[in-house]
């Protein structure tokens, strides 16, 4: 749902607004944490029927209550969130779960973000989509592997999705854009915020022709574990999800496990198991992702997985048997 007012500004008189409002409130006080914020309130609603729309005369002297705080405090908490979706555009759009354009396949999954922010094209959310990331330092050759694979996928009317980090991820963005795709970015700073900055033009060009996620609101400070959970999210709308190279310690790991816990299929590099420096790929193997030597298997393993509309057909096949990846 757009949300416009006078020119440039967002209109926080709307009713989904107004909940959203009210409950990053909460959250405040469970420490920004959409897990026990939410529980708390499913508490609330089961024992008193706690509605958010009963108005702030009910809701703030029933809350203060319940929080253990002053009515002031609670008040003064929600002017600081009120006054920061205030300062959002009007190119913002909210969602609820549970909306036509919250992703579905994200809605499916248990513990995931009640409210996105977003910036862009929102029905890509419900496209098939396929997330290829990695690592920060790729080499040039994972880089042009990249692009091949995103090529592909594009050419197939797969949207693809990435965080905004150098390497791996901003080659997919690029990759797309150039060739006329559709691009997903999911950050983990709140959609106003620009990080890394010197990604602020690639965002911009990502809001202007794909779409730009953010689970974060406004009102809250960025902390270091925004960036992994903001991976779960990301998995969450992925049918799959692509690791063409990382170390280690590598955020696209923590891609890969959320991906797998969601059952989503995760895909290697062949070239990543045959690296004797590195022992990760063996270990996800193991847990079920795939390997893949070429752009062949690559496309085979995703059409088992129902990504594409239709079948690959043999001219299709035989066109990308030699391509390894």
């Amino acid at each position: 749902m757009k949300n416009t007012t006078k020119a440039g500004m967002f209109n926080i008189n709307n009713a989904y607004v107004r909940d959203a409002i009210l409950y990053y409130t909460i959250q405040q006080y469970f420490n920004n944490n959409d897990k026990k914020t939410c529980e708390y309130i499913d508490q609330l609603e089961k024992i008193d029927h706690f509605d958010f729309r009963s108005g702030l005369k009910n809701n703030i002297p029933y809350l203060s209550s319940k929080l253990d705080i002053s009515e002031k405090e609670f008040y003064n908490c929600y002017l600081k969130v009120k006054d920061s979706f205030a300062k959002l555009t009007d190119d913002v759009i909210l969602v609820k779960k549970g909306d036509g354009i919250y992703s579905k396949l994200l809605a499916d999954i248990q513990g995931t973000p009640p409210f996105l922010f977003l910036k862009g094209n929102v029905h890509l959310l419900n496209e098939k989509s396929v997330c290829v990331v990695g690592s920060r330092n790729a080499t040039i050759d994972s880089m042009k592997k990249t692009e091949k694979i995103v090529k592909s996928l594009i050419k197939r009317n797969i949207v693809v999705n990435a965080v905004l980090a150098k390497g791996i991820d901003t080659a997919t963005h690029k990759s797309a854009l150039q060739n006329g795709g559709r691009t997903i970015a999911v950050i983990g700073t709140p959609i106003n915020q620009y990080y890394p900055k010197e990604k602020k033009e690639l965002q911009l060009a990502i809001e202007e022709k794909g779409l730009v996620v953010s689970q974060f609101p406004p009102c809250n400070p960025v902390y270091r574990w925004n960036f992994p959970t903001r991976n779960g999210t990301m998995s969450g709308i992925s049918l799959a999800t692509i690791i063409m190279e990382a170390g280690e310690t590598s955020g696209a790991l923590k891609q890969a496990d959320y991906a797998l816990k969601q059952g989503r299929d995760v895909l290697i590099p062949q070239s990543a198991l045959n690296n004797s420096s590195i022992s990760w790929p063996k270990k996800y193997i193991k847990k079920g992702a795939h390997s893949f030597k070429n752009l062949k298997e690559v496309l085979e393993i995703l059409n088992k997985a129902k990504v594409f509309y239709k079948l690959l057909n043999n001219d299709e096949i035989n066109a990308i048997r030699s391509i390894e990846i």
